[in-house]
């Protein structure tokens, strides 16, 4: 059997094992460590710097947080209304805070990834999603090109909305799925049929999109091994370029929407390692690149060539082929890294636009990376995406030898090369197949914050499997 259709196995021992609290290392530092201290002087600081680099090209993600109703088990920062004017104000201020930045990078206005996340960015309709687009491209230059992604919810997206995002641009597409199991989706408030999600990629084809991607959830009320396996079927039978398989976290006591859920109804543990083993296996075995702990890709698609090429990254917009080395964030509770530094806007919608119209800014928090800190982020990242380190680029970026640099670090290191996870040589590190699914906590191996226990990772963050 070739390596293109052998399916990876992952024992339910080995995620027994390792299944611990972890960062998902969107970033590094992680925002627990982030701090209040740096706010709005430093993130105008930091854009006046990066103005000096005006050849480079930025990414933007820019976050619509409304949705029409929540689903029990949603993570993301949202607001539900179907108020026309909440939309239209809250607009006004992302118009405003774009300017704004704008101001401060002078002629650093060259974009090559932009990115709508949310909530539902489709909620809003197209002559007020246009007014958004036409305000950002009288301010910034697309580069021919850039790479302009939405995620978007079946239930409320029609064909004239991606005709609409079609016709300005867009090329990449994410689709919420889930589960297409009715029980399942009964039980998280999220209702749609497989024939919608079906239609709707066959139509975002017909229109161009590329790297159209699903995503799905393991861990859900009244998934069963069963159960999912069917979505896994339905799944590949779609065809997506990439697909997103997302562990749930129930946190009711954080979430208070997610009390909606009952706790009795959640698969067991067992149950869930059952649920993301036959994830990895039926995906790898069908064809697909597994492209990060949870992602998979078609061989052809970007992702997938970028990562053989050892050139793939990631930053809080996901995986992606273009290198921009920073990133703006506009909207509430949006992310930006500027300058190497982190920062981030208020998460709560009046609070954002209170700030933006006191300040024209509403960062609250971030951090400035130290050396080191860089470093850390450089291994975590490239491991994280390409699944291997050479230690040549350590040195030629940082002028670091790896094994003296990280000489505390090589017995944690042992026990993912026992496990067959990991392989050390002379050149660099590789993860193995096998090991793809927990590059979690093999970055983990490399965060001076969780050594130093300046978090408690079982307080912050989510399981790794």
């Amino acid at each position: 059997m070739s390596p293109e259709t052998a399916g990876t196995t992952v024992p339910v021992e080995l995620l027994r094992k390792y299944d611990r609290s972890g960062p998902r290392y969107t970033s590094y530092p992680t925002v627990p460590v982030w701090k209040e201290e740096i706010g709005r002087i430093h993130y105008e600081e930091a854009l006046r710097a990066a103005s000096e680099r005006a050849t480079d090209p930025l990414a933007i993600y820019c976050h619509i947080p409304f949705c029409q109703r929540r689903c029990y088990y949603c993570g993301c920062n949202t607001v539900i209304t179907n108020s026309t004017s909440r939309v239209d104000s809250y607009s006004s201020a992302l118009l405003r805070e774009t300017r704004h930045v704008v101001s401060l990078l002078g002629d650093r206005r060259t974009i090559n990834q932009l990115h709508f996340g949310g909530g539902t960015p489709t909620f809003i309709d197209p002559a007020r999603f246009a007014r958004i687009l036409q305000s950002l491209s009288e301010e910034f230059r697309f580069e021919d090109g850039c790479e302009k992604s939405i995620e978007v919810d079946p239930r409320v997206t029609s064909f004239d909305q991606i005709d609409f995002l079609s016709e300005n641009g867009f090329n990449r597409i994410s689709l919420g799925v889930q589960d297409f199991d009715q029980s399942v989706q009964k039980a998280v408030g999220r209702v749609q049929s497989f024939e919608l999600v079906a239609d709707l990629i066959a139509h975002c084809r017909t229109r161009g999109f590329k790297g159209i991607n699903i995503d799905l959830i393991y861990g859900l009320p009244c998934q069963t091994a069963e159960t999912f396996e069917n979505t896994l079927e339905l799944s590949l039978r779609l065809k997506p370029d990439r697909v997103a398989v997302y562990s749930f976290a129930y946190l009711p006591k954080a979430m208070p929407h997610q009390s909606m859920i009952r706790y009795e109804d959640l698969p067991s543990t067992e149950t869930k390692y059952r649920l993301i083993s036959t994830a990895v296996e039926r995906f790898t075995g069908g064809g697909y690149r597994q492209i990060g702990m949870d992602h998979f890709a078609l061989p052809n698609d970007e992702l997938a060539i970028a990562q053989v090429d050892g050139r793939l990254h990631r930053n809080f917009m996901g995986y992606t082929v273009q290198a921009a080395p920073e990133m703006i964030g506009l909207g509430m509770s949006s992310i930006g890294y500027v300058d190497n530094g982190f920062y981030q806007n208020l998460s709560r919608l009046d609070s954002y636009q209170t700030a933006i119209d006191r300040d024209k800014t509403a960062v609250y928090r971030g951090i400035r990376l130290s050396r080191d800190d860089q470093i850390r982020q450089f291994v975590i990242s490239t491991l994280m995406c390409n699944f291997q380190l050479p230690f040549s680029g350590l040195q030629t970026r940082f002028g670091v030898n790896f094994i003296e640099y990280f000489v505390h670090e090589q017995s944690a290191l042992a026990e993912f090369v026992d496990d067959d996870l990991l392989v050390i040589g002379d050149d660099g590190l590789r993860i193995t197949a096998l090991g793809r699914t927990f590059v979690r906590n093999i970055a983990m191996t490399f965060d001076a914050y969780l050594q130093s226990q300046e978090t408690t990772p079982g307080s912050t963050f989510s399981r790794t499997i």
